[in-house]
């Protein structure tokens, strides 16, 4: 009995023992605190959002801000920010996240490495501009009136904002939990396109759905003389526009401020009346009464348009004279008049006839004498043939010749904006808009 009873109590010890050593091993795991959330998890909802390098940017800016003598480019130099990041304690080698609304909202999170030292560049922006404070959720605010931007920092990260929603903003910064991570970022950052640019901008913008497009992606690229931005349109559903080879089109005229040319094949496409971007131009066309289903029947898909220069045309006119006994006679003259270059080309199958007379029914192309109108369009040759209809201006056509790429120009203030579609897939369009520094600045009177 006794050999028993001593045996129970060294079982109870032992389970005793057991059970302290298992206690001892979860404790840490019941009483830990919980794990801190990342600065992605910090970032809110937003349009636009998008992430940066911005020691790597102003290393592949660095020629073009100096070649084209950029003012206070020596401030945007990769060891001058460096520096300056290092002595106000914050990380800018780490990515920047930013977001936007699109309109007069935007904000930037950056990584913090040494949150004391913070105060002392504030006291620095103190000496050129008025910085107040303010409270929110019981935290001290920086806020500048003059800028309308806020700035809060914490002992991880940096928030700079300027819009209506802060406290908003940070709420969801200050209260983020670790997994907190917002669709949308999730959605991005994931994303393999443009992963190895310095700045990236990511959009699933409401306003993209009306053309069909899910989300859409924008990267920068520089030279010594220009800027490129590159576009990644993405859809859920199949675009049904591919591209094709070499259409009728007209050499680009140095003259031309605003051109287009599209070679596409669109038979599936014009299909599809159900289609976001077919509704669309329908809807563009209702506005002007444009018969946009007669078009794509007749449309073979190439397309090129050129305005820019001025072209001089004989129009006749009608004035009051007077015969010798002094009755008023109608006097004809012909006067050679200025008007803005136009001309325009665009392929048709058999049923452009239907087409041409649709416009005519409809008042968007008239006739006066030997010219015609296209809605308030300047006095226009008209040529129609079985493969192609054009009209222009000049007194005869501008050169014609085959072109396969799609690319277009926009003269904006003097700089010569070059958009191009570089391919077309089931569900993807990459593009691109690339223009000259240079031009841009010379505009602006930006240089030094």
């Amino acid at each position: 009995m006794k050999a028993e009873g001593v045996g129970n109590k060294v079982m109870l010890i032992a389970l005793l023992c057991a059970a302290l050593a298992l206690f001892l091993y979860i404790r840490p795991r019941l009483f830990a605190p919980d794990p801190p959330p990342s600065l992605l998890d910090r970032l809110p909802e937003s349009e636009i959002i998008g992430r940066y390098n911005l020691l790597n940017i102003a290393r592949e800016t660095n020629s073009l801000m100096f070649k084209n003598k950029i003012p206070f480019r020596e401030y945007m130099t990769y060891d001058f920010l460096l520096g300056q990041a290092k002595g106000i304690g914050i990380d800018i080698q780490s990515t920047g996240y930013f977001f936007s609304d699109g309109k007069d909202e935007w904000g930037t999170f950056v990584t913090v490495i040494d949150s004391s030292k913070i105060q002392n560049g504030l006291n620095r922006l103190e000496q050129y501009i008025h910085v107040s404070d303010t409270i929110i959720y019981n935290r001290k605010v920086k806020k500048i009136n003059d800028l309308g931007l806020y700035i809060f920092y914490d002992k991880n990260y940096l928030l700079v904002y300027k819009g209506s929603k802060m406290k908003r903003r940070l709420g969801k910064a200050i209260f983020a939990h670790e997994g907190d991570i917002e669709n949308s970022w999730e959605k991005f950052l994931k994303t393999p396109i443009f992963k190895e640019e310095d700045i990236v901008i990511y959009s699933r913008s409401p306003r993209l759905k009306k053309f069909g497009i899910d989300y859409m992606l924008c990267a920068h690229d520089s030279d010594s003389l220009n800027i490129k931005l590159k576009t990644y349109l993405h859809s859920n559903k199949p675009i049904k526009i591919k591209e094709k080879g070499a259409g009728v089109s007209f050499e680009r005229s140095k003259h031309s401020t605003k051109a287009l040319d599209i070679h596409l094949d669109i038979s599936e496409f014009k299909k599809d009346p159900n289609s976001p971007l077919y509704k669309w131009i329908v809807g563009l066309g209702k506005k002007v009464s444009f018969p946009t289903t007669a078009f794509f029947d007749a449309w073979e898909g190439d397309l090129s348009f050129q305005e820019g220069g001025t072209q001089f045309i004989n129009e006749e006119v009608v004035e009051i004279g007077y015969d010798e006994e002094f009755n008023p006679v109608p006097v004809r003259k012909i006067n050679k008049v200025a008007v803005p270059g136009y001309s325009l080309v665009f392929s048709v199958n058999e049923h452009s006839q239907k087409l041409v007379s649709a416009l005519f029914t409809k008042g968007i192309v008239t006739k006066q004498g030997k010219h015609y109108y296209f809605l308030f369009s300047p006095p226009l040759t008209l040529n129609i043939l079985p493969k192609s209809i054009s009209a222009y201006t000049a007194g005869k056509s501008p050169k014609l010749m085959t072109a396969s790429s799609c690319n277009g120009l926009w003269n904006y203030r003097g700089t010569d904006m070059l958009f191009r579609i570089d391919s077309l897939k089931k569900k993807e369009v990459y593009g691109s808009l690339e223009f000259e520094v240079a031009s841009l600045l010379k505009r602006g009177k930006l240089r030094r």
